[in-house]
């Protein structure tokens, strides 16, 4: 009896990781309304170079804060120019899975 259970508990913990790591990205913007381009510099309302938690929810009313803070890779309350880049590399990856009909849903 004890090991049917261990094995149910080992199994399920990842299950459930990937469900709830899946919706921190329910927001994510779809691939094929982005172009391959895509840039996020225009949040940059006072063009410093960095991308504030405010800035960022005004830019788009689907933003939430938890997505920047998932995106904050530094904690620094700032999407510096780093980060920027590392997730517009994330979505032109996307979008060229998308266009390759490689993108999983």
């Amino acid at each position: 009896m004890k090991i049917p259970v261990f094995t149910f508990i080992v199994f399920l913990i990842p299950s459930l990781y990937q469900n709830t790591h899946a919706d921190e990205h329910a927001t994510t913007p779809d691939c094929n309304k982005l172009p391959p381009n895509y840039s996020l510099s225009y949040l940059d309302e006072n063009t410093d170079g960095v991308i504030s938690l405010q800035e960022y929810l005004q830019g788009d009313p689907t933003h939430q804060k938890k997505m920047f803070e998932h995106m904050d890779a530094n904690h620094d309350g700032v999407l510096d120019m780093a980060e920027q880049k590392e997730i517009e590399q994330v979505y032109q990856l996307m979008h060229e899975k998308r266009a390759a009909g490689t993108h999983k849903t």
